[in-house]
């Protein structure tokens, strides 16, 4: 009897779909919303979130956690949740721009938060 290799089966990865979300990420949301979504979905080992009981096999796959530190840092989505941009306010794809970045920061800013923001001075080497 020969041994053959047995076929190899191929796991589709779970797409994460709006309702996966923290609902607060699905509004628009401040600095503190969004730290608040992190912390209570940091896991510290593999298993499930926490917060929003999805399947993970480190910290960083919960797609509420990488959403609000994207939002936080001001980064595009990663590919695998691209498709989301459109339902989180705030969230983008692609690359930064300039105009991206400060656009952003206005609206951010209009935001209410724990304490009024100190007025930005513009970026170095901007008039």
């Amino acid at each position: 009897m020969s041994a053959r290799p047995s076929p190899e089966w191929t796991v589709p990865e779970r797409a994460a779909a709006p309702e996966d979300l923290d609902p607060r990420l699905l509004r628009p949301t401040g600095r503190t919303d969004r730290l608040q979504v992190v912390v209570e979905h940091y896991v510290p080992g593999a298993g499930r979130c926490p917060g929003c009981g999805w399947p993970v096999g480190c910290r960083l796959e919960c797609p509420s956690r990488q959403v609000a530190v994207c939002l936080l840092d001001g980064r595009p989505l990663p590919v695998r949740l691209a498709h989301l941009a459109d339902v989180v306010p705030g969230a983008r794809t692609g690359r930064d721009s300039a105009a991206d970045r400060d656009e952003q920061r206005r609206v951010e800013g209009g935001l209410p938060g724990l304490f009024e923001a100190p007025v930005r001075a513009p970026e170095r080497g901007q008039p």
